[in-house]
């Protein structure tokens, strides 16, 4: 009678380890990752946010503090020490240095797959939100090819192979002649901000999505009526339904460009979009605790060498003096910030196109 209950124990042990088992390996390949970039988004734009939200608006520190760890990364590009954001995305798609200007790489004839065409493979579904063109440098490094970055028409026409199954940006006058061909690709198309804003109150539903937000780029942060955090949330509750898990892109586009503009107040602006996403992926991360999201949050260059320099300020206002030393990038080392829920092993300074390495590495578990 024992033998025959140490035999019982033995075989229901040996069934619950394999289904254990069975179960940890489905878990690994639903792995995610969501990549934010802070378009421009140098360190001095971080610190002057902080003590803008802590001091100013008296609302604590920014979500920032959140991840679990941080980095620095080298940002020059194939052919300056200055990067400008073509190279700079096309490091962190495909982990080759190019020239500036140049969106993705050829070699022998063909096209370096991207990570997005690598997390395809691996069966997962991808997605771009950005608050530029889709045609814009970064967003295009992730599907296309181009030796100049300003060819938004033929970097267009290169989204339908892509076969990414959500996009949220602007754009849609590059690709209004190409619609009826993304329509027979099952694409749903929406053409307007407000078409998407209703399409999100009604909770529609949808396999594959193409949503322009503008004709070209988007507003500014408070001109817009959907902000950052909204359009992730939508496209995630597309990409999420793969239980394979997803690759999702994001851009904080508009920080570079008034960090170009030498204007404190708009850059801190679109940092606020940045934060409330990040407060939203948190929160949705944390949701999920069945499944393992990578969130790797880092800019693709640091722009307008800003310095904090009004030395007898008490306290932080939008008065606060600054000094911007350029009105183009520079070649600062930018700051990663990483959460995941187990160790992650990165270095303390890091190529950019090592990026792509910890990506693929991540996704191909």
């Amino acid at each position: 009678m024992r033998i025959k209950i140490i035999l019982l124990i033995t075989i229901v042990f040996s069934v619950v380890s394999l289904f254990l088992l069975s179960s940890s390996k489905e878990e690994n390949h639903s792995k995610s990752v969501i990549l934010i970039i802070g378009d421009g988004m140098g360190l001095p734009i971080i610190s002057a946010y902080e003590y803008y939200k802590s001091e100013y608006q008296k609302n604590g520190f920014s979500n920032f503090e959140k991840f679990d760890g941080s980095f620095l990364v080298r940002t020059r590009s194939q052919d300056y020490v200055i990067t400008d954001s073509a190279a700079a995305a096309t490091a962190f798609a495909t982990g080759k240095k190019v020239p500036n200007y140049q969106v993705g790489i050829i070699e022998n004839g063909k096209r370096v797959p991207t990570i997005m065409d690598i997390a395809k493979e691996e069966g997962k579904s991808t997605g771009i939100v950005v608050e530029c063109s889709l045609t814009h440098a970064t967003p295009a490094a992730f599907y296309a090819f181009s030796k100049s970055r300003k060819d938004d028409q033929f970097i267009a026409q290169q989204l339908i192979y892509s076969n990414i199954d959500v996009a949220i940006g602007g754009g849609l006058k590059y690709f209004e002649p190409l619609l009826s061909n993304l329509q027979k690709q099952n694409y749903t198309i929406i053409k307007s901000e407000d078409e998407l804003y209703q399409a999100i109150i009604n909770k529609k539903n949808y396999e594959k999505l193409i949503a322009f937000t503008a004709p070209i780029h988007p507003p500014k942060y408070k001109e817009r009526k959907i902000k950052l955090d909204r359009k992730v949330e939508y496209a995630l509750k597309i990409l999420e339904k793969n239980k394979n898990g997803f690759f999702l892109m994001v851009e904080a586009s508009q920080i570079d460009w008034f960090a170009h503009d030498n204007k404190l107040m708009d850059e801190i602006d679109e940092m606020e979009d940045l934060d409330r996403l990040l407060g939203f992926i948190f929160n949705y991360k944390n949701s999920k605790k069945g499944n393992d999201i990578l969130v790797l949050l880092l800019a693709d260059h640091d722009c307008g060498g800003l310095t904090l320099v009004d030395y007898k300020a008490p306290y932080f206002t939008p008065e606060f003096k600054v000094n911007y030393s350029t009105t183009y990038h520079t070649a600062e080392h930018i700051v990663g910030f990483y959460s995941y829920n187990s160790l992650l092993k990165i270095k303390p300074i890091i190529d950019n196109t090592e990026i792509f390495q910890i990506l693929c590495n991540y996704v191909k578990r």
